[in-house]
């Protein structure tokens, strides 16, 4: 049976019994840190769960582990995401700006989760190729260049192509810190991922977050 450990607003683990045991004796986790397990409907003192484990000096005591926790990112409910995608069909610009910031805003936050800017480049890449495509298309239709609007199409197709790329790199960074770091055996599909992008990435998010407040990962 594995624990999470409490101490304020910072939750830590899952550790093992044996492994709050050591905490413990090393001065890592304190007997009046809160613990609970799975099966537990509350939390309870380290104390409890360990019996008369001896409290180890105070200049002994270190702050416990993990460090350098990345906070997550705006925790909007992915309904709302969905909503605003729904509405924003319906006026067209509305949708592109807000699937462009957002995307930004998860990206930026995978570039923390694993020190790695790919992610955030290639989603910037899919406004670029769009505002490139665009201006190609237009200026081949002033001229009479059918190759300017090949062109055009071919930069929207390569920004669209990036973001999917790049949504997958958001994926990948969220699986990777989330089964190190916090490891909470976070697993993504692919095929969401692929059909459902920003508003899956966001469902997920939200989870974690309510892990974070509860310690409880539905």
């Amino acid at each position: 049976m594995e624990y999470q450990i409490q101490r304020g607003d910072q939750k830590f683990g899952p550790y093992s019994l044996a492994e709050l045991q050591q905490y413990v004796q090393e001065g890592r986790v304190l007997l009046t840190d809160l613990a609970q397990s799975e099966g537990m409907a509350d939390w309870v003192p380290v104390s409890q769960i360990l019996g008369n484990i001896p409290i180890p000096a105070p200049a002994q005591v270190l702050a416990p582990p993990p460090q350098n926790l990345i906070p997550l990112p705006p925790n909007l409910h992915w309904g709302v995401v969905l909503a605003i995608m729904i509405v924003g069909r319906f006026l067209g610009l509305v949708l592109v700006l807000f699937t462009w910031v957002w995307s930004l805003i998860l990206a930026n936050w995978a570039r923390r989760l694993v020190n790695n800017n790919i992610a955030m480049v290639l989603v910037a890449m899919y406004p670029a190729g769009f505002v490139a495509g665009i201006f190609a298309i237009s200026a081949g239709a002033a001229a009479g260049k059918e190759s300017f609007t090949y062109l055009g199409f071919a930069f929207i197709f390569a920004g669209v192509l990036a973001y999917v790329v790049g949504i997958f790199k958001i994926r990948a960074a969220m699986e990777e810190y989330y089964n190190s770091k916090e490891n909470i055996a976070l697993t993504l599909s692919g095929a969401m991922t692929f059909f459902f992008s920003i508003i899956y990435l966001q469902y997920h998010i939200n989870r974690i977050a309510k892990w974070k407040k509860t310690g409880i990962l539905t």
